[in-house]
């Protein structure tokens, strides 16, 4: 990697506000590569859906992926989720990297919500880490995609922690407050970042 261009990773636990930090930071002049994009973009090939045929064929009405009977699957069962990450990381991760690695941009953010239990943090120069409190990322969670708090709780339980993610950090944002302090903490760290970058 050339000293002028870096490829840092962004994550945090589900509904911990990582897009909205990534919009940010998009705006700071960073480009953004988002895994979430790509994983669909992924799951479409016929690579994927060959294996994913195998490993869930509930899932598929035809050739068409039930995304929605998916996730319930695997925030039901560790052995699925870890099948379906094992079918899903290494293909995700190749994609990603090779978008990174052409990009012109000097400052490329890789958003990823499992990027340290897929271990992409190891492919990239440094993480951010999206901090955010567990119970307002339920509430927020139930919202968004209209589930019961059940569901929301077993799909926060299935990530790390904000501990664990901090551990493995350079960079930690905390989202327990407003936009405009999210904001200012981006503009922080897009800074520091390009000022390590000589820029």
């Amino acid at each position: 990697m050339a000293s002028n261009k870096s490829i840092i990773g962004l994550t945090g636990g589900i509904a911990s506000g990582k897009s909205a930090a990534a919009e940010m930071f998009a705006q700071a002049g960073a480009y953004i590569i988002d895994t979430d994009v790509i994983s669909r973009e992924v799951s479409e090939s016929d690579e994927a859906k060959a294996e994913l045929k195998k490993a869930f064929p509930t899932v598929f009405t035809e050739n068409t992926l039930n995304r929605a009977r998916l996730r319930e699957i695997v925030f039901s069962s560790e052995d699925k989720r870890r099948e379906l990450n094992g079918i899903m990381h290494p293909l995700i991760l190749r994609n990603t990297m090779n978008i990174a690695k052409s990009s012109d941009a000097a400052i490329n953010i890789v958003v990823a919500p499992l990027l340290i239990e897929a271990g992409f943090d190891k492919c990239v120069s440094s993480v951010i880490t999206v901090s955010c409190d567990e119970n307002m990322r339920i509430q927020r969670l139930m919202r968004r995609d209209n589930i019961t708090k059940e569901l929301a709780q077993s799909m926060v339980k299935a990530q790390l922690t904000d501990a664990e993610r901090e551990a493995k950090s350079k960079y930690v944002i905390s989202n327990n407050g407003t936009l405009y302090e999210l904001r200012a903490q981006v503009i922080r760290v897009y800074c520091e970042i390009s000022d390590s970058l000589g820029r």
